[in-house]
């Protein structure tokens, strides 16, 4: 078929628009890059940061280039519908809007964390993390009333800031304190002694690489937010170097400082007094955490709930009177209960984020926008000097279509690899329980 011809408009700039794709998982993902360069080693982590960032970037730009020749197209899964039919399309809203669904409740247990970790806690909430969720999430709610991403500029710019200084405060961690648990890191891989365990931990250096990184899941929606959609290649190369520059900066300091064993969570680092409740860092550095974290909910919510609203009221009329704001607001509710459930009875959230990573962001990121450019590629084919298509399709763009491709088949089995271990092996399960003190449901702990 051939393009459409109307094109968005808007007034997003890239610089902009380059914030806002890197602070989509930058919050979360911060706390996370030492442990990948320590389960992956210096050199190897640093690699696979360079390598999927790289791909991830290459990926949006091609899903771009097909926004770009299918304008009216909005959504992940339209463009899909355009060039692969029906099936391209459920493909397309299955992975993203499935990701979309499942982060959620991922962003909400990050948010309550993070509050817990502000001082001593709130004492009335005892040490049920359920009740902090309980207590944030009303908050998370209102921050889908941003509705487009272009409303969301001024607060990505702040979630922007406070990666920032989580950055900065777990350098100066990492030089004021010492690690009396100490286990120096290796160029590649780790010096775990098991075999097996020293595979899984190095699969998940690699996935979180894959998922603190995700330009894809926006480039549609945040293209026609853009007064010149084309410069949105612009802002995924701003993106993809604040990315690589901040995590290879914290992450080498930190695992040069600390070792290998980090925790996936920076703040439970065994032997490392910096995280101790109470701390001025530790305070600062959960302040500046939930408030990315509230911002990334809002990110994650946004094309969640515009989807929602465009299928189930069409002829919604977008204003800010008080009728369309509680309309706007009940379009959220099903999502946002849906996130609220799986946080609170799923036993694990780290589980949940390892399968939803596994399963949804290697397609989101590389895969699918592989596979749609090349389709776009094989329709147009390269148009000769008399305007008749030659169908033949340059060597770079076959090499790096087919590069991309590659790396997201190699990151969906290594994240699988990751997800499959972290439960099946006993030495890296995660705490599983649901419900708290009181009301506990279920727990592994003897």
């Amino acid at each position: 078929g051939s393009p459409d011809a109307s094109v968005p408009a808007g007034g997003l700039g890239w610089v902009q628009a380059g914030v806002i794709l890197y602070a989509f998982s930058a919050p979360s993902a911060v706390m996370a890059v030492p442990y990948a360069i320590g389960m992956a080693g210096f050199v190897g982590g640093s690699l696979i940061c360079i390598i999927v960032t790289c791909a991830s970037v290459a990926g949006s730009i091609m899903l771009l280039q097909v926004k770009l020749a299918y304008p009216s197209c909005h959504t992940f899964g339209q463009l899909g519908g355009k060039l692969l039919g029906p099936r391209g399309q459920v493909w397309g809203n299955s992975i993203q809007l499935g990701n979309f669904c499942l982060f959620l409740p991922c962003a909400l247990r990050f948010c309550a964390l993070a509050l817990r970790g502000i001082g001593f806690g709130l004492p009335f909430l005892g040490n049920c993390d359920d009740y902090y969720v309980f207590l944030i999430a009303g908050v998370c709610l209102l921050t889908t009333q941003a509705r487009t991403l272009s409303n969301t500029k001024y607060f990505s710019f702040v979630s922007f800031v406070c990666v920032c200084g989580m950055a900065v405060l777990m350098i100066v961690a990492a030089y004021r304190y010492e690690n009396s648990q100490k286990v120096p890191a290796q160029y590649f891989g780790n010096p775990e002694s098991d075999a097996l365990a020293s595979l899984v931990q190095t699969a998940g250096g690699f996935t979180i690489c894959a998922w603190a990184y995700v330009p894809a899941f926006l480039t549609v929606e945040l293209s026609d937010c853009m007064g010149r959609p084309g410069l949105l290649s612009r802002s995924l190369v701003l993106s993809g170097v604040l990315n690589v520059t901040i995590s290879l900066v914290v992450g080498l300091t930190v695992v040069q400082r600390w070792g290998y064993r980090v925790g996936e969570v920076i703040t439970i680092t065994r032997g490392v007094p910096a995280w101790t409740s109470g701390s001025d860092l530790n305070t600062a550095f959960n302040v500046f955490q939930l408030t990315g974290n509230f911002v990334s909910y809002m990110l994650d919510s946004v094309p969640l709930v515009r989807f929602c609203q465009k299928a189930w009221s069409p002829g919604f009329r977008d204003t800010w009177s008080p009728k369309d704001i509680w309309r706007y607001l009940w379009f959220s509710i099903p999502t946002f209960i849906f996130a609220l459930l799986l946080s609170t009875f799923v036993p694990s959230v780290n589980t949940l984020l390892d399968f939803t990573t596994a399963l949804t962001t290697p397609m989101v990121t590389q895969i699918y926008p592989a596979v749609c450019y090349w389709t776009l590629l094989r329709q147009d084919g390269r148009v000769e000097g008399d305007g008749s298509p030659s169908g033949r399709i340059p060597p770079l763009a076959k090499f790096s279509v087919g590069s991309v491709f590659l790396v997201g088949c190699i990151s969906l089995v290594v994240c699988s690899v990751k997800a499959i271990g972290y439960v099946s092996l006993d030495s890296l399960r995660p705490p599983m329980s649901i419900g708290c003190e009181g009301w506990l449901i279920w727990t592994d702990s003897a």
